[in-house]
């Protein structure tokens, strides 16, 4: 029986050693894959006052905006008709339906949108809820 005790304290402390040494080893800042590797922190990009256009304040909602859809790089621009002012898009299904419906239908370039518009570092972005296919605008000819 003495022999038994032995061994299950040994185990015992064998086993919370070595839980200790994976718990302590956890802990430890991992170090970085390359030598040479920097790290950059985020940080919010400088932009000059001079530059700056009316933001709209998050989670203002809009409806029926005449709008026209355009890609820049990966991502989808809408610009309105009526001021010609860019707002980047929120992706989600609702663009993506607008998307391929400009794609098999190129004729389809004029939208109805209504949504809200969100805020991130200074830009406006617009989340699109419902669209809808709307005429080609009419020059207005005074």
């Amino acid at each position: 029986m003495t022999r038994f005790i032995h061994v299950l304290s040994f185990s015992v402390f064998a086993f919370l050693l070595s839980w200790g040494y994976f718990v302590a080893w956890g802990q430890r800042p991992e170090p970085p894959s390359q030598p040479n590797q920097r790290t950059n922190l985020i940080a919010a990009p400088q932009s000059s006052q001079g530059l700056r256009t009316q933001r709209i304040r998050e989670g203002t909602a809009f409806k029926d905006m005449h709008v026209f859809f355009r890609q820049i790089g990966d991502r989808t621009a809408l610009f309105t008709v009526e001021d010609n002012q860019r707002f980047m898009c929120h992706e989600n299904l609702t663009l993506e339906r607008i998307l391929t419906t400009i794609q098999d239908k190129p004729e389809r370039q004029f939208w109805k949108i209504s949504g809200e518009f969100a805020e991130f570092r200074g830009e406006n972005f617009v989340f699109i809820r419902r669209a809808v296919a709307a005429p080609a605008p009419t020059a207005v000819v005074p």
